[in-house]
């Protein structure tokens, strides 16, 4: 894409310019060489609803989260999450729900856009690869209300 900046991010790293639709307009390598960290993090709490008692009743808590570079500018990625119920041998797991929201557009080699759907698919593959379960696990249990 002809934008390194060598020693500056490292070599092989290029700088990021931001289009004029607003969207980072990045290759799924020069993504991946970025380092993305835990922004913040927070629960739902319009959703977690009181409810009257009653036995075996399952209850929902979700949220969202909010990862960045620490490029300039700044690559956001961003997801909502829930917490689903498995079996007795793992009674729940974090969940990624529906697709991340992000400022990147992801290009082919030829520098032409993968289209959005296409995008969302390869971002969400990212998301998934994040260490993201065990952050929020951190994040957010501080964060639920107490009984």
């Amino acid at each position: 894409m002809g934008r390194n900046l060598g020693g500056l991010w490292g070599a092989g790293v290029n700088a990021i310019q931001v289009s004029p639709d607003g969207l980072l307009r990045l290759s799924i390598d020069e993504l991946l060489s970025l380092p993305i960290h835990h922004l913040m993090s927070a629960v739902d709490l319009d959703l977690v609803v009181p409810r009257t008692a009653v036995c075996g009743c399952e209850t929902t808590i979700s949220g969202y989260t909010e990862w960045v570079s620490a490029s300039c500018p700044v690559v956001s990625i961003g997801w909502d999450w829930h917490i689903s119920l498995w079996t007795a041998q793992r009674p729940f797991a974090w969940a990624r729900l529906g697709q991340p929201r992000s400022n990147v557009m992801l290009v082919y080699s030829t520098g032409n856009d993968t289209g959005w759907h296409k995008n969302l698919e390869l971002l969400s593959t990212v998301v998934d690869a994040l260490p993201w379960q065990e952050q929020l696990s951190h994040s957010v249990t501080a964060l639920l209300p107490s009984h």
